[in-house]
């Protein structure tokens, strides 16, 4: 697990225009994230991820490459080489990409989802919207407020092409 000379787990890390677009594949995302839970080996992740470890294989070179994982450990047995990879962090962040005006918050993650974890997350997200206007209401008198627009959008993303 990437850790700091304190010992510090890195949760955020600050990223440039060629790590965000490879992260930006939803397979890469979804390998980023185990890897971040647990290091494992290409053919480990292939059976998580139910790919081909060529692929997979693939993919994490490509992540490699780019300073998205980490080698973790090393093991031998029996002139069999199993590199273990972990991902340095969960959440990232270019500090070079301007946000419109106004623009306060916000984020995205590339996902597998169903339809049903769709409805899901929709519903989830709208009870937040309400939550969150009842509690301003709640505390209108107590605290300074300011008008907000909260937008979300959840669309669909295309996969790169897998050799790619």
């Amino acid at each position: 697990m990437m850790a700091d000379k304190n010992g510090n787990r890195h949760d955020a890390m600050e990223i440039n225009w060629e790590q965000q677009k490879v992260l930006s594949n939803p397979l890469r995302s979804r390998m980023v994230a185990l890897l971040y839970e647990q290091a494992m080996t290409p053919k480990q992740v292939a059976d998580e991820v139910g790919k081909n470890p060529g692929t997979v294989y693939y993919h994490i070179q490509q992540l490699l490459k780019h300073d998205i994982l980490e080698v973790e450990h090393v093991n031998t047995e029996k002139g069999i080489v199993e590199k273990y990879y972990r991902a340095k962090a969960k959440l990232f962040k270019n500090p070079e990409k301007v946000s419109p005006a106004g623009h306060v918050h916000g984020s995205t993650a590339n996902v597998y989802l169903s339809k049903k974890l769709v409805e899901q997350l929709n519903e989830e997200l709208e009870d937040l919207f309400f939550k969150y206007g009842h509690l301003s209401y709640r505390e209108k008198d107590s605290e300074e407020q300011s008008p907000y627009l909260i937008e979300f959008l959840i669309k669909e993303a295309n996969e790169e092409e897998e050799g790619e």
